[in-house]
């Protein structure tokens, strides 16, 4: 959505013809070795664009620009080629893209290579992305700063509806490598009071199922009982952990809170 522009697709298009003519000849890929051995970038071989493969026309516009100098002197050398030369406006259009695309490649890269990624990093993406990835900046051509604009119109946009902002929220904060960092100080406020409504009704919910459970153990002993003396079941661990607690108090409303208030002060998880 970001790069539709003509000028784009111009330089592109371009850009692609030239891999192509570069692929098809051997001669050609032969005499760019030696001109990139006489000029001293890097001997690397162009890289063509694939619509399945994002990052792909990035990669493809980086390796174009690294032998701006070298890919003229072959094509120049041979007339059925010297159409395809870059021209100043398509530099300076390369250029652009390539400064607003380049930062969202290297973290795509980073990115994908996590195993489990799970939903509350979105809210700590989206921030990075507004205020260090694509923050526009002075030096910024203009081209550049509109790339980046559009693409952060349309993240900003997709997640704004008031639902899925609850959710991404919620579990940003329930996640230890992030709790509050990410939100604004009115933003941190909301989803505390979310959240201790949230305990508050678990809270309730367990309460009353507690009671059903034992008011209904009685009868299910009773019935054992009647069976006959069965054959005494070995007794585990975890039977003896599930017994009454001495001391132990009803959670209250000032104990969530203080639980709250403890984790969110607490300094976040690597």
């Amino acid at each position: 959505r970001s790069v539709k522009d003509q000028r784009i697709d111009r330089a592109v298009g371009v850009g692609k013809k030239i891999v192509g003519a570069f692929g098809h000849s051997w001669k050609r890929q032969r005499a760019l070795q030696a001109a990139q051995k006489d000029l001293g970038p890097p001997e690397h071989n162009l890289i063509t664009e694939c619509c399945t493969h994002w990052g792909s026309k990035q990669r493809m516009i980086q390796r174009l620009l690294e032998h701006e100098k070298a890919i003229p002197q072959v094509l120049a050398a041979d007339k059925t080629t010297r159409h395809l030369m870059l021209t100043w406006q398509d530099i300076q259009v390369l250029d652009s893209v390539s400064a607003a695309l380049s930062p969202l490649l290297e973290f795509t890269d980073a990115f994908s290579a996590e195993e489990y990624v799970t939903i509350s990093c979105v809210k700590p993406v989206l921030q990075m992305f507004n205020n260090d990835l694509l923050k526009v900046k002075e030096s910024d051509t203009p081209l550049t700063k509109a790339i980046k604009t559009a693409i952060l119109d349309y993240m900003n946009k997709s997640y704004k509806d008031s639902v899925t902002e609850r959710l991404i929220n919620m579990a940003s904060l329930l996640d230890p490598r992030f709790r509050t960092e990410y939100f604004s100080e009115s933003e941190s406020e909301a989803i505390k009071v979310q959240v201790m409504s949230e305990l508050e009704h678990l809270v309730s919910n367990q309460g009353s199922t507690a009671t059903g459970v034992s008011e209904t153990l009685p009868t299910s002993a009773g019935d054992q009982t009647s069976q006959g003396a069965a054959k005494k079941p070995k007794k585990r661990l975890g039977r003896f952990l599930k017994g009454p607690v001495s001391g132990k108090t009803d959670v209250t409303a000032e104990r969530l809170l203080s639980e709250l208030s403890s984790y969110v002060n607490s300094p976040p998880a690597d």
